[in-house]
């Protein structure tokens, strides 16, 4: 199966190939980290690095689990030094106990160019990030993007609104690529990662956990995508259902979720105020194809699915975002650059009837900035300019027009 490309990635590597800097994947598991390690060993071979030079190890395959114990794992590496650079690529590095001090010590190294991959938040600690400070630069993978399925896909057969409806209602998991969408195969695929990141990422990490209250947290969170919410509000609304749970251990599973990049929090920010509000934000899913088996094949709204989709496309765009909150208005997203300049964005399924255009624009006639403001929506037709904002289309956006 041709592998789909992720060129962002691998020319993010490329960048720092060679550079006295240990370079760092984080990301949800299956997410695609090692196949991009794939991609890249492919363009320095092509570049004339011989397979004499890399050194690849996976550290949740069975056979390298001597490679567990950080003195086997060093050595074995400096082994294999052979007077040319040597390319270590160690994947899924958080199972090696005190990986930082094998880490640190091929780093000091001249001839060994370091990359890791890493599938929980905390295998980068403030502890570890402190041992390897200004050693590491981190890229947060997220599943495929739609314009990496699309350009993968487009064969001149569907257009891209027909490839839009597939990639959504599949997901973005790479690895469920390799069977035919909607086939029984794809769907067991999709199911089995979903249950390995519950038993490995979360409940193996709570002693305490049960199946069914992570579960319905994570209902919770896909059914109220787009919505303020916080470990208390969870907590509350658990209890009044019927399902007794105390406050600490929901923000414990919550973190957890967060920490192994299931879900990712867009904080709140007060416009008129200037400051960023604590305790109640807006959680997005990573991946959107797992939400029929959070929520037993029930669905969410295309709206909730498509402010989904333009969180992670903004975090793919590496925008500082969070949720705005205007008055008694909430401004979907507000995203900072670089430069610290700020875009104003509302994302709405469609525009067309006069109410909901005016719903849309009064938030933005209450900022009285002159940042951009913006509006995605997933209409073909539209007026563009509304006395300032701008009008996108979502498909188009997703594949790369630049905010």
């Amino acid at each position: 199966m041709q592998l789909i490309q992720r060129n962002e990635y691998v020319d993010w590597l490329l960048t720092y190939k060679d550079k006295k800097i240990i370079k760092v994947l984080t990301g949800l598991r299956r997410a695609g980290k090692s196949t991009i390690f794939i991609l890249y060993i492919k363009e320095l071979k092509k570049k004339g690095v011989s397979d004499s030079q890399i050194v690849s190890i996976n550290f949740e395959e069975m056979e390298n689990e001597a490679f567990l114990d950080k003195h086997a794992l060093y050595n074995y590496i400096i082994s294999k030094r052979n007077g040319k650079k040597l390319y270590v690529f160690l994947d899924e590095i958080q199972r090696v106990a005190n990986f930082e001090e094998v880490v640190n010590s091929l780093f000091v190294k001249d001839d060994i160019d370091v990359y890791l991959t890493g599938s929980n938040a905390k295998f980068l600690s403030s502890e570890i990030a402190t041992f390897l400070t200004g050693r590491y630069v981190e890229i947060n993978v997220l599943p495929i993007s739609f314009k990496e399925y699309y350009d993968h896909y487009n064969d001149g057969n569907k257009n891209k609104r027909d490839l839009f409806m597939e990639y959504i209602t599949y997901g973005a998991m790479p690895g469920s690529y390799m069977f035919d969408n909607g086939s029984s195969a794809q769907r067991e695929y999709i199911q089995g990662v979903y249950k390995t990141i519950l038993e490995k990422d979360v409940l193996k990490r709570n002693s305490a956990a049960t199946r069914q209250i992570v579960e319905n947290i994570l209902s919770y969170i896909v059914y109220n995508i787009g919505c303020l919410s916080s470990a208390k509000k969870i907590t509350d609304t658990l209890n009044s259902n019927g399902t007794r749970v105390a406050y600490n251990t929901v923000a414990s599973y919550f973190d957890t979720l967060q920490d192994c990049y299931f879900i990712y929090k867009a904080d709140r920010y007060d416009v008129v105020g200037k400051e960023y509000l604590k305790l109640i934000n807006k959680y997005y899913v990573t991946d959107f194809g797992f939400k029929y088996y959070i929520l037993n094949n029930k669905t969410v709204e295309l709206s909730q699915l498509l402010e989904n989709l333009v969180f992670f496309e903004l975090k793919r765009r590496r925008y500082k975002i969070a949720t705005g909150k205007v008055d008694d208005k909430e401004v979907d997203f507000i995203v900072k650059g670089d430069d610290d300049s700020l875009k104003y964005i509302q994302v709405a399924v469609t525009v067309l009837s006069d109410d909901k255009l005016k719903q849309e624009l009064a938030v933005f006639s209450e900022i009285k900035d002159n940042y951009p403001k913006y509006i995605i929506t997933l209409d073909d037709f539209f007026t563009k300019d509304h006395d300032g904002v701008t009008t996108i289309n979502a498909i188009d956006f997703l594949l790369g027009y630049y905010l």
